[in-house]
């Protein structure tokens, strides 16, 4: 049978949003619905490891696109290093005449486009995003950011989905908690949020924050070290699916503050699972929280405003309960897999239109 569609990005299981978001969409049925066959570019791992995956993927892809077994190629693409291992992928598929679909994630690619590099380097990542079938942008302002950069693309605005858990968040039970997922590193904000906390601690003095992810562990014990707060804050480490629904369910709020974001999974898990958010205006976070009603949004390195916001939902049961209701609906009407996983496969259908389901069992 042919090969409709070859994804590629990260290992499932590899940490990150873009492996949770691959797991989604084969608990979707959308794998098998399509016949996708996914190729892992990215392994957590040493260097030399990694390289050895990605240097077994192009192989494997090269091979597929040689054999004209690919139908469309879907790429989930960042930028730095995700974006010059993918451009390995997308040369050859370009040059074949085979539609190539961009994904884009992380919250970088401003910098990285007008960094410095090879003479060339702007023109030839030009070419790679105008030559996609479709970009697919996470909200409308990522959706003027590519446009800046390169007005021909065509981009599609299609936020990250998630699952919506039967269950919701226990607002209530002690003791007070406040979770943040992601990776431990001062862009997602970890010290800012530390910063804030030994500003919440002496009003509530036994609340627990809870750091899971994994990163610069060592920075973060020490900050919390020299500002007294270690005895409150718990760090788990990287957290599979059960430990992380637990943690959801039994905090009373979500904070993360990043400096730069796309939309981050862990925003819209929070929201699913009924909990507040407090997070910074950046990225596409605005698209999915909205100030005052599901959650606080404050600027970003504003530990005090962090606080602020975290405080208030600490003392109020009540304003917890509401934007925590507020939020999942939202999350229910915007951002639930069975409202976004469609809108993926339209793209995939308008690029490859022989591809679905019903037209392979017809073949």
């Amino acid at each position: 049978m042919r090969t409709n569609v070859v994804m590629i990005g990260s290992a499932p299981g590899t940490r990150g949003g873009v492996a949770a978001l691959v797991q989604l969409y084969a608990t979707q049925g959308l794998f098998q619905r399509w016949g996708v066959v996914y190729v892992p570019t990215h392994r957590d791992g040493s260097k030399l490891h990694k390289l050895g995956v990605a240097a077994g993927a192009w192989l494997d892809v090269l091979w597929r696109l040689a054999l004209g077994h690919v139908s469309l190629l879907h790429v989930h693409i960042a930028s730095d290093a995700s974006f010059w291992r993918k451009a390995m992928f997308i040369v050859p598929a370009r040059l074949l005449g085979v539609p190539y679909l961009l994904h884009m994630h992380g919250g970088n690619f401003l910098a990285f486009y007008n960094g410095r590099g090879l003479p060339g380097r702007r023109a030839f990542i030009r070419w790679i995003y105008r030559g996609a079938n479709r970009v697919i942008v996470l909200s409308d302002e990522w959706q003027g950011i590519i446009a800046s950069v390169e007005p021909a693309c065509r981009i599609a605005v299609i936020p990250n989905p998630v699952e919506v858990p039967a269950w919701s968040a226990r607002l209530s039970d002690p003791p007070a908690q406040v979770l943040f997922l992601g990776v431990l590193e001062e862009r997602k904000g970890v010290h800012d949020l530390l910063h804030a906390w030994a500003r919440i601690l002496p009003r509530h003095p036994g609340a627990r924050l809870v750091l899971a992810g994994s990163g610069s562990d060592e920075s973060v014990i020490a900050l919390a070290r020299r500002l007294d707060i270690q005895g409150s804050i718990a760090m788990p480490g990287w957290i599979g699916p059960d430990e992380r629904a637990r943690l959801l369910r039994s905090s009373w709020a979500f904070a993360l503050p990043s400096h730069i974001e796309a939309l981050p999974m862990a925003v819209l898990e929070a929201m699913a699972a009924g909990l507040p958010v407090v997070a910074t205006r950046v990225g596409g976070i605005p698209t999915a929280v909205s100030h005052g009603v599901t959650g606080f949004l404050v600027d970003p390195r504003d530990p005090a405003a962090i606080a602020q916001a975290l405080d208030v939902l600490l003392s109020d049961a009540g304003m917890r309960r509401s934007m925590g209701q507020a939020g999942r609906a939202r999350a229910l009407d915007l951002f639930c897999a069975e409202r976004i996983v469609p809108r993926i496969e339209a793209l995939w259908l308008e690029a490859c239109p022989h591809g679905s389901e019903g037209e392979q069992r017809g073949a």
